[in-house]
């Protein structure tokens, strides 16, 4: 009853503050990621997505449909399973100084969290610094409640920003931490590589991470563009690759693999 309640809300909330939205685009967006690793078997998941957009001057909205593709093959035996997830995303920037994100998905299939709800703050205190707080909230399928929560500092100088954020996992025995480091350099204002580098416990869905002992540590790096295709900025393309430094038992480390593209298409 709590995930409906939230649903609704979200949903009233973004009802009002499209109707007071006026300059708008229309965005139309496909993405495909994979995330791969053969230690102690070998597993491929994919994700593709198909999605509408809306995008005002203080007012983004998504809703896509994700198709998951697992490939596993465990004592030489392949299976393959095919699972669908439907998502909401939502941005407003609330005043000059604050702006928040909402984040909603459900799945009825098992390697998906049967409800996924996040949501994070900004507020901009001045000298080009903003502070965040967020919180992640994932129901398994087999009525595992998980609750996670990060805090961050962001600083932007010029063509450049930062970020250090700090993840916080409430697992049994007790919480567990990651800290993380991003950066940007912009080019054409809008257009950016990112470098981002974490280790902790790592902050990750539970059917990305088959819900890893809370002793376990990893180490991640990733690299990733955006950037507008041609001068009408019409089009743009996300991509990005990264790696994984993981214990998948205790003392026993794999090699893991993850990566992204994605294109957005403005259409009006």
């Amino acid at each position: 009853m709590k995930i409906k309640h939230l649903v609704i809300l979200m949903l009233a909330q973004v009802s009002l503050v499209l109707n007071a939205q006026d300059k708008t685009n229309m965005l139309a967006i496909e993405s495909a990621s994979t995330d791969i690793f053969t230690q102690p078997y070998e597993r491929t998941f994919n994700v593709y997505s198909i999605g509408l957009g809306y995008k005002g001057p203080k007012t983004a909205l998504y809703g896509f449909y994700n198709a998951g593709q697992l490939l596993q093959t465990v004592n030489d035996s392949l299976t393959t399973s095919l699972e669908d997830q439907f998502e909401l995303d939502f941005y407003h920037r609330l005043t000059k100084t604050t702006s928040y994100w909402l984040n909603y998905a459900y799945s009825s299939d098992v390697h998906f969290p049967e409800h996924r709800a996040m949501a994070r703050v900004w507020q901009d205190v001045g000298y080009g610094f903003l502070i965040s707080g967020g919180t992640r909230y994932f129901r398994t399928q087999d009525d595992l409640d998980i609750w996670m929560a990060n805090a961050g500092i962001e600083k932007y100088a010029g063509r450049f920003w930062f970020e250090a954020l700090g993840h916080f996992l409430f697992k049994e025995p007790g919480t567990r931490y990651a800290y993380q480091f991003n950066t940007r350099v912009f080019w054409q204002d809008a257009n950016f590589i990112e470098l981002s580098i974490m280790t902790g416990a790592a902050p990750e869905e539970p059917w990305r991470t088959q819900l890893l002992n809370p002793d376990l540590t990893a180490h991640f790096a990733r690299l990733s563009i955006c950037t507008y295709l041609g001068k009408s900025k019409t089009l743009q393309l996300r991509a990005g690759a990264g790696y994984y430094y993981e214990e998948y038992q205790q003392d026993l480390w794999r090699n893991r693999y993850v990566g992204n593209i994605s294109l957005t298409y403005k259409m009006f």
